[in-house]
């Protein structure tokens, strides 16, 4: 075969080369004129002149455009001086033009100019002379037409009309050549009858030709004979059709190809192998069942051929059916010019082949077989699906990740199998049967598998470990290594080890196995891939389907990213939820591959971003949403940052998290996050920065309910100056300050100071705020509460009353402010001595706090202690006793033994201790 290399400014040279897969090309097809450049032309550099040349360098051109050196152009890469070239040139030509990467078809007789930012002219301009084209009328155009995968057509201006696969209608209604034969469905699926209508309208030069432009269609091969007629040529290619229909088939005893012996130490898996039986003893038809799942989860019947393929590439495809070839003995198998797919696909595809089982393992690329090769596969043009036939007499099972491959070579979803990870019971097994006896207890097994998550590869691969250092490693040790940190897990999980059962090709760690995957999917599918990135970053359970969308804020960018993830099985959706969640070790080995390509830090820091502009403030509405978001907060937070920004991103998170921890009564969590965030934001931030300030305000606010209220008295000073300074003193984020300084005063019995400070925030907010907004409400509360420590229970009553009914229709009855007001009016009522009134409201609040904010929230305390005091008031002294002993402890485990509130619980109690004793004595 001779090809044309392009050089460099615009010159072409012949080359030879030994067969058409030896480099990659593009062809060229056209109607032949009166100057067409000749095999002779070009060798001896004329024909320039010539109009057929502006071809040559339309098709040089394009082919460089597309990224390719060479091409063929059929006018001058045969010599059509010698007959034996010519002769092998008309029965190679089917597959010169199959195998072609790309076919350029080159219409002299369409016009269609390319005009100014118009990539592509519209197709109502020249579909009409397109329809009418010459080119659809030539008899050796129906095989370039139908044998490449690629067909581009261009105008005589050069300009890209579209594709076989683009124009597919039109051509189809011009040609009558069936949509399926145009879009490469294998030949068997139409009659030689039903082709050679193909060409019934079709024209040639030579009469002879009408007849061997059909060869390749008819996949039959015949020397031409220029001169025999029409007549004669049909004659000798209807004798070689029927030749090839009554050519014997080999007959020789089944083997199997599986390069495998039977594991002897096999577990489990029975409800797999039950499945796979149950489907493939059904033989009345072509069977094809897929197992699907993630990577590394994972008796022959002497009348059926077993054949193993590795289907990961198209090479290794190529190597497996050649592997068949070879054990079949079919004719050619051993020369290098058989077109090896396709020999062993008609085997496969004769019944009388006798019964076959194709194993297609590790097909986990479905463009390996719906797309073209790269370029290093040049002898093929058509997609390796088409040479998987569906014969009668055939079973097919194939192995992937990815389970949209069953919708690709299979019948669809409903033939896929899925491969989960094992049970503990079949887990501990297989430990057991993979290391030496006498090294480990069950439950060490049982301790290791789990800390596995009983995923067979991860399994193995540590007993290959173990059992390679059995002197010095035992399953505890082992188990040791792996909990020591992140980096240990990888590197144990990164290790390689022998192991016959598997394709040398493959890799046996777990890390290795996964990162095929993700390196597949970062070149498929980059959205994905990103989302996996970011998902690895986060806790890896309970991923709230409200945080991807903030990345993907459309429904079918989210869903295009996440289907590759879910259909490879590395993410999956939390069943009856929006929720996802990512495996631990496929989280472990995404990081690790980030790790390799130095992209890791780059994720953390968009992780942090993401996650902190997503957390809200720890107001009682956003108290879902932080919830949800709190385990992927302290996932991220666990990064190392440099670049103020994300450290500003950091402190942000940091503040919304403490405000949450005070709301949610972890005040010492909740000062340690508020404390971090004000050091670095006061670190990275200039002085006067109102960010500063908030945090400092949040420390004040916690430390208040620490009972440190001589510190607080100091923070919130300090917060309530800058935010003055910084933005008024009548801002709404001043205000908050104002009352949180007031509340200190109260704290310490400065009420004089609490009420005018209270006041005067109360009337602010009413006249900047309005009345009924909750933070006024606050202020009013905070206000009854001065009034009540002064003993003036009637205003403090008046006010709280006031405030609870419009906390109860702004707010809501159950909102943690309405039950604060409801709890301190109980205590208004207590103080009265109004103790029904006092106990049904506070028993009332006491139910709905323990059901809303937890039985251990400080705010269900603070209600027990007052309704232990009520019932003592009420003459409850058991019930009361009891209670406030309940408080005490829960006090103490909450708040801390010394917290103010720990501590006058605790002297009540141990009051009415000792009254209760000294009652008992005067009555012995």
């Amino acid at each position: 075969m001779h090809l044309l290399e392009i050089k460099s400014q615009g010159e072409f040279s012949l080359i030879q080369v030994a067969t058409h897969n030896t480099l990659p090309y593009v062809i060229l097809s056209h109607t032949w004129t009166d100057e067409e450049v000749t095999y002779q032309d070009i060798i001896n550099s004329t024909g320039k002149s010539k109009s057929g040349y502006e071809k040559i360098k339309f098709c040089g051109e394009q082919a460089t455009r597309d990224g390719l050196q060479y091409f063929w152009v059929d006018t001058c890469c045969i010599d059509k001086s010698n007959s034996a070239e010519l002769s092998t040139a008309i029965n190679s030509m089917f597959r010169w033009y199959r195998n072609a990467k790309k076919c350029y078809v080159y219409l002299t007789d369409v016009s269609a100019p390319s005009c100014e930012g118009v990539v592509q002219p519209s197709q109502s301009t020249w579909e009409a002379t397109f329809r009418n084209s010459r080119w659809f009328t030539r008899g050796w155009t129906l095989q370039e037409l139908i044998a490449p995968a690629i067909v581009e057509f261009f105008s005589k201006e050069r300009t890209r009309l579209g594709d076989k696969k683009s124009l597919e209608k039109p051509i189809h209604e011009i040609t009558h050549i069936p949509i399926q034969a145009l879009r490469g469905n294998p030949f068997s699926d139409f009659s030689v009858a039903e082709r050679e209508k193909w060409a019934a309208q079709r024209q040639t030069s030579e009469e002879e030709d009408l007849v061997y432009c059909l060869l390749g269609l008819c996949e039959v091969s015949m020397p031409p004979i220029y001169g025999e007629g029409r007549e004669k040529a049909l004659f000798r290619l209807t004798d070689e059709v029927d030749k090839r229909s009554r050519m014997p088939v080999l007959q020789k005893k089944p083997l199997s190809t599986v390069p495998f012996d039977k594991d002897p130490d096999f577990v489990g898996r029975q409800d797999i192998l039950g499945a796979l039986k149950l489907q493939f003893s059904r033989r009345e038809s072509h069977k094809r069942v897929v197992l699907v799942g993630l990577g590394g989860v994972g008796s022959q019947d002497p009348q059926t051929w077993v054949f193993w393929v590795h289907a990961s590439t198209a090479e290794r495809f190529e190597q497996g059916y050649r592997a068949i070839a070879t054990v079949l003995e079919l004719p050619g198998w051993n020369d290098p010019k058989t077109d090896i797919l396709d020999l062993v696909w008609r085997w496969l595809s004769d019944i009388r082949s006798g019964r076959w089982f194709l194993i297609l393992d590790n097909a986990d690329d479905t463009d390996v077989f719906s797309s073209m090769p790269d370029k290093e596969l040049e002898h093929r043009s058509r997609p390796l699906s088409s040479y998987i036939p569906q014969t009668i007499t055939g079973s097919i099972l194939l192995t992937t990740r990815d389970r949209r491959v069953a919708l690709w070579l299979s019948t669809g979803y409903a033939s896929a199998i899925a491969v989960d990870l094992m049970t503990r019971k079949d887990a501990e097994q297989l430990l057991f049967t993979k290391i030496p006896d006498g090294i480990s207890s069950a439950p060490e097994r049982a301790e290791l598998v789990r800390e596995l998550d009983y995923l067979p590869l991860a399994i193995t691969q540590a007993a290959a470990y173990i059992s390679a250092r059995v002197t010095r490693i035992t399953v505890p040790r082992y188990l040791a290594l792996y909990r020591n940190d992140e980096a240990s897990q990888s590197r144990l999980l990164d290790e390689e080890s022998g192991d016959l059962r598997r394709d040398p090709g493959v890799p046996n760690s777990v890390i290795r196995t996964w990162q095929i995957s993700f390196d597949q999917i970062k070149d498929k599918w980059p959205s994905a891939a990103r989302l996996l990135s970011l998902i690895a970053m986060l806790d890896r359970q309970g991923i709230p389907g409200f945080l991807l969308h903030a990345i993907y804020p459309n429904d079918l960018d989210l869903e295009a990213a996440l289907s590759p993830l879910e259909e490879f099985s590395l993410i999956s959706v939390e069943r009856g939820s929006t929720r996802f969640e990512i495996h631990r070790l496929v989280q472990l080995a995404t990081r690790k591959w980030l790790e390799r390509y130095q992209e890791l830090e780059r994720w953390q820091g968009m992780a942090v971003e993401l996650v902190s502009n997503a957390f809200p403030n720890g107001d009682y509405k956003n108290w879902e949403i932080c919830d949800a978001l709190w385990p992927h907060a302290r996932e991220v937070l666990r990064s190392k940052f440099v670049s103020d920004t994300l450290c500003l991103g950091k402190a942000a998170l940091l503040y919304h998290m403490g405000w949450y921890s005070w709301m949610q009564g972890r005040y010492i969590l909740a000062s340690t996050q508020s404390q971090e965030s004000l050091s670095i934001r006061e670190r990275v931030l200039q002085g006067n920065d109102v960010k500063i300030f908030h945090s400092v305000g949040l420390l004040g606010l916690v430390l208040q309910w620490q009972g440190k209220y001589k510190e607080a008295e100091a923070i919130n000073r300090r917060a309530l100056a800058g935010h003055k300074m910084a933005l008024g003193a009548e801002h709404p984020f001043t205000l908050p300050s104002m009352s949180n300084l007031a509340s200190t005063y109260r704290h310490q019995g400065r009420f004089k100071e609490a009420e005018d400070l209270e006041v005067q925030v109360m009337e602010i907010k009413k006249r900047v705020l309005g009345q009924e907004h909750p933070s006024t409400l606050t202020s009013m509360a905070n206000l009854a509460s001065t009034y009540q420590d002064q003993g003036r229970c009637k205003e403090a009553e008046d006010l709280e009353v006031q405030v609870i009914e419009i906390k109860k229709r702004v707010l809501g009855q159950e909102h943690p402010s309405t039950l604060t007001s409801m709890a301190n009016l109980a205590s208004i009522y207590r103080n009265q001595g109004r103790w029904t009134e006092a106990e049904e409201l506070q028993v009332t609040e006491l139910e709905v706090c323990s059901r809303v904010l937890g039985q251990e929230h400080p705010d269900t305390l603070t209600s027990m202690d007052n309704l232990a005091i009520i019932w003592k008031g009420h003459g409850r002294d058991i019930d009361a006793l009891q209670l406030m002993k309940q408080c005490v402890e829960a006090r103490a485990k909450i708040l801390g033994a010394n917290h103010p509130y720990t501590l006058s619980s605790s002297t009540i109690l141990l009051e009415w201790e000792r009254e209760i004793g000294d009652r008992n004595n005067t009555v012995a």
